[in-house]
């Protein structure tokens, strides 16, 4: 697992599962099917790309797609990086 992979794990563990969930999160985790992002929860992960990672997130990249899960966010990010 990448470190960019091992910190959106972490954040979304910590931070998005909900206080009583048995869900583990890992790389493969389906995000949105799960119901693990809503709009709240989408912002702070956003808010957590953007200070934390250092990559703020365009609205065009605001997609479904993007977000299915660790590993479609990380190809995002490190996508971005390079621009």
């Amino acid at each position: 697992m990448t470190e960019l992979n091992r910190r959106l794990v972490d954040f979304i563990q910590e931070n998005l599962v909900q206080e009583g969930d048995d869900l583990v999160v890992d790389e493969t985790t389906p995000l949105l099917t799960s119901g693990l992002l809503d709009s709240l929860r989408t912002a702070r992960l956003l808010n957590f790309l953007r200070k934390d990672v250092g990559v703020p997130i365009p609205a065009a990249k605001l997609d479904s797609e993007n977000f299915q899960d660790v590993v479609t966010i990380a190809a995002m990010v490190r996508e971005l990086e390079t621009v």
